[in-house]
């Protein structure tokens, strides 16, 4: 199980971030050995009642998706040779729809293979040191990443894996094609990094920090963190710079309590701290200067045309439209994967731009407001609480280790994220942020006494 898990996370993350058709073929076939693999170990299971005590909501959202499937809203049409789709009534209005069926299908099949071989490690797991294990596979893949990714970019390559293939995307990074999938799949690597550099701290206690992995471990963070803003990803670098503050006052709390049960000043250690971070953010500012610039003044020049704009700006009036989809349909929506069929018809970004063209949108910039549009608010409860429930039987005032805690913190950031972009979109940062989850609530599990899946 975690040799399947370790090939899923790091040959996706290699092969474009999962956003190329071979891959997203592969992840496919690979993804459903996870679905046969969580199949044998609920057979091995002596209490099978209690198996879908974290997934029964997993369980509802695929019947009602497979049920929608079988009643299309959508209707193909061949115009001069090429296909159209035109809105139809449903058969059954009242039950759930899909407008593509074949899309839904595909993006549910994905969706059951990553989240299934992720869960394998709350349902197969039994010790803490295999969970560490995979993190190592995690963090140090994604230290490789960040290492091509920065040497890709100094070296000014104008595309993919130094300018062999061509990107799409201005600003692309280490083998990802967008930069902003980039910023969100380090958020969850750096969890992955400081969980355990904290791990070995505070293992080492009686140690040497600098005869420990610690230092490695925070050379790792910086190095993760150094990537996100010299990929241009505004939002992102804001996010892991709290991630990094927040951190680092762990680190001073932490240095505060020892240094006080010794007796011993806390003020030079602390002086210490803070001039190495000095020193760090001026690193990563100035390897990141140009880019920084460049980032800069494209968000100066969008503040001053919210000022001259008759609108707020184009990214509001699709979020004011994806609303508007979601209302057309607030039970059910309208199916995986449909939103960028279905938004055409809600698209109000067209008037004034005749010569242009009408703006294509095929994600609505905002994960939440997608998934609301495409499965209603039946579909939204059932996501939620898909993501809450293994968390909720934990005791966490048992719970010691500072790991599950920061892959969670990851977990939150990328969450928060997806309120102004759409992470979920790539199939690496989904994998990423499941296997984080689910590798948290185990870890937490079992660091707090209980050898059972929580919340089974």
């Amino acid at each position: 199980m975690l040799i399947h898990l370790s090939v899923l996370i790091v040959g996706l993350s290699w092969a474009f971030g999962g956003q190329i058709a071979w891959a997203r073929q592969a992840l496919l076939a690979w993804g459903s050995v996870g679905i046969l693999l969580f199949a044998a170990a609920a057979v091995a299971k002596s209490d099978r009642s209690s198996l879908w005590g974290n997934l029964w909501p997993l369980l509802i959202f695929d019947f009602l998706t497979v049920a929608g499937c079988f009643n299309p809203s959508f209707k193909s049409i061949l115009r001069e040779g090429a296909p159209y789709f035109m809105v139809i009534d449903p058969r059954y209005s009242w039950l759930p729809s899909s407008a593509r069926p074949d899309l839904t299908w595909r993006a549910l099949w994905q969706l059951n293979a990553i989240v299934l071989s992720c869960y394998n490690l709350i349902l197969v797991v039994k010790r803490q040191r295999t969970l560490r294990r995979l993190l190592f596979v995690i963090a140090g893949n994604a230290v490789v990443l960040a290492v091509f990714g920065s040497f890709q970019k100094l070296a000014g390559a104008k595309g993919l894996w130094f300018g062999l293939m061509e990107s799409r995307q201005t600003y692309f990074f280490s083998t990802f094609v967008y930069h902003n999938h980039w910023g969100a799949f380090t958020l969850l690597n750096a969890g992955a990094c400081l969980g355990l550099l904290f791990h070995f701290w505070q293992r080492g206690a009686e140690r040497d920090v600098w005869h420990t992995p610690v230092p490695a471990g925070a050379l790792a963070v910086l190095l993760l963190a150094a990537t996100i803003p010299l990929s241009g990803s505004r939002s992102c670098s804001f996010l892991i710079g709290l991630f990094l503050l927040g951190a680092l006052l762990h680190v001073l709390a932490r240095l505060t309590r020892q240094r006080r049960a010794r007796g011993a000043s806390v003020a030079g250690p602390a002086a210490g701290l803070a001039a190495a971070a000095a020193l760090a953010a001026a690193a990563i500012g100035y390897l990141s200067f140009d880019v920084i610039r460049q980032r800069t003044q494209i968000t100066a020049d969008q503040l001053v045309r919210l000022h001259t704009e008759d609108t707020l700006n184009s990214r509001l009036a699709l979020y004011r439209d994806t609303l508007r989809m979601a209302s057309a349909k607030p039970w059910f929506g309208w199916g995986l994967e449909t939103y960028g069929d279905v938004f055409r018809i809600y698209n109000s970004q067209r008037a004034d731009e005749v010569q242009l063209g009408q703006p294509y949108y095929r994600a609505a910039h905002n994960d939440w407001l997608q998934l609301l549009a495409e499965t209603g608010l039946v579909g939204f409860a059932l996501m939620g609480w898909l993501v809450l429930r293994p968390l909720r039987h934990i005791r966490w005032h048992r719970v010691e280790s500072a790991i599950p805690r920061y892959l969670l913190v990851g977990c939150t950031l990328v969450l928060l994220y997806a309120w102004l972009e759409f992470p979920f979109a790539n199939p690496s940062v989904l994998v990423a942020f499941w296997c984080s989850l689910y590798l948290a609530a185990r870890y937490a599990a079992l660091d707090s006494g209980r050898t059972d899946a929580p919340g089974l």
